[in-house]
């Protein structure tokens, strides 16, 4: 398994994984019109955009791409909130551990960047693989409308 950062030429296989769990996954949990919003946002154009300014990661294992990550500041600078974004494990991996790899991958770079608190808007289906890691659902932060979960994990004390 190796994890490495994002490159153009993985934009179409990094479009797929995520459509793939948008109609596979994310629908079982989901009404439909939220799972279409969600889609509708994450065409490779709208990668490509990420791109500038999140923090895009890859899992490979020999040489196919069966995973993406992302760690993106959804603040600013003055207040950031640093949140794992885009996180997508191809159906037919999930269980296997390469979720927690690529997870344990971001919760380490975010460590590196002095990151005190990290963020996840988890949906429905991604909830307990989030609470697994050791996020805790935040009360603060409603996001009712787009079906979302927001959770918060303490980096550093």
């Amino acid at each position: 398994m190796f994890i490495r950062k994002i490159n153009e030429g993985d934009l179409e296989e990094v479009a797929h994984i995520i459509q793939r769990n948008f109609d596979e996954v994310m629908i079982q949990k989901h009404a439909r019109e939220i799972v279409e919003k969600f889609r509708d946002r994450n065409k490779i154009e709208d990668l490509r955009q990420q791109m500038t300014w999140k923090d895009i990661y890859v899992v490979e294992i020999e040489g196919e791409i069966v995973a993406t990550g992302a760690l993106a500041n959804f603040g600013d600078t003055a207040t950031p909130k640093y949140s794992v974004s885009n996180f997508h494990v191809k159906p037919e991996h999930h269980k296997n551990g390469i979720g927690k790899a690529l997870f344990n991958y971001l919760f380490h770079e975010a460590k590196n960047m002095n990151i005190d608190f990290l963020h996840v808007p988890s949906s429905r289906t991604g909830y307990d693989f989030y609470e697994k890691m050791g996020f805790i659902k935040d009360e603060a932060q409603r996001d009712e409308a787009d079906e979302i979960i927001w959770m918060t994990m303490k980096i550093r004390a």
